[in-house]
């Protein structure tokens, strides 16, 4: 189990950059910028860690969540398989 975590952790950690990624190529209104000068962009790097954050958070649940649903319906398919067969 803990590798299967560690996986989704890893998994979980390089794709929550995607979406921060394509926030910084398409920073049109100065989002990521500290000050309100898009010539003079003062890179925010704690709203970046923020974005990112949420993106972790809510890939890391979401992949918890159909990971334990999964081993649910493994271990209920194994219990259903034993009692039918009468052991």
């Amino acid at each position: 189990m803990k590798t299967v975590v560690s996986g989704l952790f890893a998994i979980s950690f390089l794709v929550a950059f995607v979406p921060l990624y394509v926030g910084i190529q398409h920073n049109s209104m100065g989002e990521f910028c500290k000050n309100d000068n898009l010539d003079l962009c003062s890179f925010d790097y704690f709203y970046a860690f923020g974005i990112w954050t949420s993106w972790f958070a809510i890939i890391f649940s979401s992949l918890i969540g159909i990971s334990v649903v999964v081993r649910l319906c493994i271990v209920g398919h194994k219990v259903i398989t034993n009692k039918s067969s009468g052991r």
